[in-house]
């Protein structure tokens, strides 16, 4: 009965909460900025690696609902409850993080990626930090399949900032508008060094920094 009750909660909370954002995201407006960086590269019959942090992502993820992404997901209970939710928006499951079967996880990000035209969505910097600091699997799977990497961040000009949280994780609000932005894309083939994994991993986080700070600042000083 206990075990019951717990299910019950939690399918409640998935229900709730994945409706209560959907709600939130319907009353609110959208502007997309440099959105043809993303497009042409699917233009190109590239497969894409769309780079969010794990903070801000929430709007940026919805924004690209529908369209057939696939979205990596742990296992961990909070990351259960993502994954319900990023069903209902329409993104296909690879199952796995880095602290939980990472291996499997990027063994399918890997088979996935050297598909022209499968898009990814990879939270760089998840599933528990350090904050905004670049994971390397964005880049191991770039170098390894030739998948080109698409920053993408967002911010909302109300929202809910949770700083008890190592995300700090972006909560937006009814009746916002929300900014979503891609960045330049960045082709595994044009990075030169020794170690190129290692220079991806440098160059995207870089990027990714600088185009989430242009949304932090975009509705005033530091929103």
């Amino acid at each position: 009965m206990k075990q019951f009750w717990k299910q019950l909660k939690f399918r409640l909370g998935v229900w709730f909460g994945g409706g209560l954002l959907r709600l939130f995201f319907i009353l609110s407006r959208y502007e997309t900025i440099d959105k043809h960086y993303f497009d042409d590269v699917i233009s190109e019959n590239r497969a894409v690696i769309l780079a969010v942090w794990h903070g801000p992502m929430l709007a940026a993820i919805y924004r690209m609902r529908n369209l057939g992404i696939y979205g990596m997901v742990g296992y961990h209970r909070d990351a259960e409850m993502i994954a319900r939710i990023l069903s209902r928006w329409g993104y296909n499951l690879i199952r796995g993080s880095s602290r939980d079967r990472g291996q499997e996880a990027l063994e399918r990000s890997l088979e996935l990626a050297k598909v022209p035209g499968n898009v990814l969505a990879i939270t760089c910097d998840g599933p528990i930090g350090p904050f905004r600091k670049m994971k390397p699997g964005v880049g191991l799977i770039a170098q390894r399949t030739g998948a080109v990497i698409v920053p993408i961040v967002s911010n909302s000009s109300r929202k809910k900032v949770i700083k008890s949280s190592w995300d700090e994780l972006y909560l937006p609000l009814p009746f916002s508008k929300n900014v979503v932005m891609f960045g330049e894309p960045i082709y595994p083939e044009n990075i030169e060094g020794k170690n190129r994994i290692k220079e991806t991993i440098k160059i995207a986080e870089q990027r990714l920094n600088d185009l989430q700070d242009r949304a932090d600042h975009y509705f005033g000083e530091n929103q």
